[in-house]
């Protein structure tokens, strides 16, 4: 995978992009991730950015009902345009069954689903190429993730009143 996180495939079969076609969107996961982070986007963000995205709840390993499920959700989505895939994992069985079904319809894939890409999704043109809008998604997700650190022990003995106590 590229280092910008987005791994794009338009093989010669794609179906010619139509003028008011969208790109279509499907989210798969492990457990229940993809339809829990989707309806908490469609929770957040107003309007119907994400009413027609799909969400795949799968389980362990690739199953042929998950085949099927993943063929039959990218086929509902597919307008023309391509599609974005969006994993939570790379290289996890979902991840890989979304991969392969997608051969055949120009698509994007971005992994490590989360609630900024989907909040980011619902407000962006689905217009754009399966690349762009992977691009976008990926740009949210990376700037949502935020690491703080307090590392300075110098007041420690300070009890600070409104903070929990663990001691």
């Amino acid at each position: 995978m590229p280092a910008d996180g987005v791994a794009s495939f338009h093989p010669s079969t794609a179906r010619s992009d139509c003028a008011t076609a969208k790109c279509g969107v499907v989210v798969i996961g492990h457990g229940g991730t993809a339809s829990a982070l989707l309806a908490a986007a469609r929770g957040i963000v107003p309007g119907d950015g994400l009413a027609d995205v799909l969400a795949i709840d799968a389980g362990a390993g690739e199953t042929e009902e998950l085949q099927a499920r993943v063929c039959a959700a990218i086929d509902d989505v597919d307008e023309g345009r391509g599609i974005l895939l969006i994993a939570d994992l790379m290289g996890s069985s979902p991840c890989m069954c979304g991969i392969k079904n997608s051969f055949g319809h120009g698509f994007a894939v971005v992994t490590g689903l989360n609630l900024a890409m989907l909040t980011k999704l619902a407000l962006a043109d689905r217009g754009s190429t399966p690349r762009e809008l992977a691009n976008a998604c990926a740009g949210s997700a990376q700037r949502a993730v935020c690491v703080k650190i307090n590392d300075d022990l110098s007041n420690r003995d300070q009890a600070d009143p409104q903070k929990c106590s663990t001691g």
